[in-house]
């Protein structure tokens, strides 16, 4: 059955994949990428810039990853993506926790699109995309948002187009059971993603996301502060220096962008966006129950027309 996600109808014929939304019956059908297993000993041996990653391999229009304990794959010119497994024993779950990352990521790349590492919601029509260093939130704010009328458009990976369409992604919210529990979940129905010293992860997908179908224009970009205090805090990043170093660092696998020769884009696009494109930096409260109350006082403060209001009323400077 084939799924479509970033536009593009993905074909597994080896592996199901759940977190993908099936593909619906448009007009012209998008462009296909076929996820399929391969044998790697027919794989030629690619040069490793081992100075941007250990177990990548790159060549124009090829990449290959090695994780060990995981898998092998290979990304061809943004259409085929094959993969095999470590071993026998590694479980779908965990082989496809790679490849719908930094498989599909590597797609995404080599297709020239802008991804960020980062979720994105839409209301109202417009896209709001979040993003933010690990721990800052970007998962349990996303969660959060779906409880006062978002719809996710994407997680963990967020593709934009050069006209600033933000493509609907893989519709899934990976929590830690603690955050799971906060928002009143059961984590022990909730699929097991990852566990790390003892704490589960678990991700929302299917039913349980409301999720966007449709691409939507980008109306801000907010990047996640350390979390304080009881209240949401948004102010406007007037340094265009500061938006774009900021934006850059927010990249998706930036050892891919380098390795693929899409770094000089990457910073083309990145410019570009942010000068039609409010860049805010996002205080949120610490503690989910003080993010819920929060939420409900400031619901018109995160509206997409006040954000990108907030933006254009102040002038960036250089």
């Amino acid at each position: 059955m084939p799924h479509q996600a970033f536009g593009l109808h993905w074909h597994s014929p080896d592996l199901d994949l759940p977190e993908l939304p099936p593909a619906g019956p448009p007009v012209t059908p998008p462009p296909s990428v076929w996820i399929v297993q391969d044998d790697p000993s027919q794989w030629w041996r690619l040069p490793r810039p081992t100075e941007i990653e250990p177990g990548l391999g790159i060549e124009p229009g090829l990449l290959q990853l090695e994780v060990e304990g995981v898998g092998r794959f290979r990304v061809t010119a943004g259409h085929r993506l094959a993969w095999t497994r470590w071993h026998a024993d590694v479980p779908d779950r965990i082989l496809r926790s790679y490849l719908l990352g930094s498989g599909v990521g590597a797609v995404l790349i080599q297709r020239g699109l802008l991804v960020l590492h980062g979720n994105a919601l839409e209301r109202e029509g417009r896209a709001v995309v979040c993003v933010g260093e690990s721990g800052a939130g970007k998962s349990t704010f996303a969660c959060a948002l779906m409880r006062h009328g978002w719809k996710l458009l994407a997680d963990d990976l967020v593709a934009i187009t050069p006209d600033g369409q933000v493509l609907p992604g893989i519709p899934r919210i990976k929590l830690w059971e603690d955050a799971a529990l906060a928002f009143g979940l059961d984590p022990l129905a909730l699929p097991e993603i990852h566990t790390d010293r003892g704490r589960r992860k678990v991700v929302l997908m299917g039913e349980a996301i409301d999720r966007a179908a449709a691409p939507a224009a980008l109306g801000a970009l907010c990047l996640l502060a350390p979390r304080s205090g009881s209240a949401i805090a948004i102010r406007p990043i007037h340094s265009q220096k500061e938006r774009v170093m900021a934006l850059q660092r927010q990249a998706f696998r930036p050892a891919f962008v380098r390795a693929l020769g899409r770094e000089g884009a990457n910073f083309l696009a990145i410019s570009a966006l942010q000068r039609h494109v409010p860049v805010l930096g996002l205080s949120l409260p610490s503690g989910i129950g003080s993010l819920m109350v929060a939420l409900g006082r400031s619901d018109d403060l995160l509206r997409p027309s006040h954000l990108e209001a907030l933006g254009s009323a102040s002038s960036p400077a250089s």
